[in-house]
């Protein structure tokens, strides 16, 4: 009974330290938005298209599990949504991610194209989220899985929807 009760922080310590060297050892994925634009319009809403470049810098391919996110125009949130990444990002590489954001003119009427001509300067907007991830390995996938570890990478870009011909429409 005394060998059961000394060797559960053996056996812990173990699993802590192949945890952390296991996990840690990779970068996570850079995220930078490489663009933003008006992709379709109906009579009701817009759909906005953020092009995400995501790097890996990475030995290892790094799978993307999915893609939490929020836009913001003149200051307001106008959309949130989560997209499944559905990509694998390649060791040593960058992809290209699109996360759409449908936004209905009545939480942002400045869309509407009648009004968009008469905007100074064009839109201000804010895009903020977050991207889950896992890292190569048994023991990751393991922990990931149980919902233990779950990493994470931030992205955020603002700027301003500019109206013309960058614009589709």
């Amino acid at each position: 009974m005394r060998m059961l009760r000394t060797g559960w922080p053996v056996l812990l310590g173990v699993v802590l330290l192949v945890w952390l060297s296991g996990c840690s050892s990779y970068d996570a994925p850079r995220l930078t938005v490489s663009s933003v634009t008006i992709a379709d319009q109906s009579d009701e809403a817009v759909v906005l298209l953020f092009t995400v470049d995501a790097a890996n810098a990475n030995e290892e391919a790094l799978p993307l599990e999915r893609v939490r996110y929020t836009v913001r125009l003149n200051g307001r949130v106008v959309f949130r949504g989560t997209r499944w990444a559905e990509a694998t990002l390649r060791r040593v590489g960058t992809q290209q991610i699109t996360l759409p954001a449908a936004i209905p003119f009545e939480d942002a009427p400045e869309l509407r194209s009648d009004a968009r001509d008469q905007l100074v300067g064009g839109l201000p907007y804010r895009i903020t989220g977050r991207m889950t991830y896992v890292t190569p390995g048994e023991i990751a996938q393991l922990l990931f899985d149980a919902g233990v570890r779950r990493p994470r990478v931030r992205f955020a870009d603002e700027g301003v929807l500019e109206f013309g011909e960058t614009a589709a429409e």
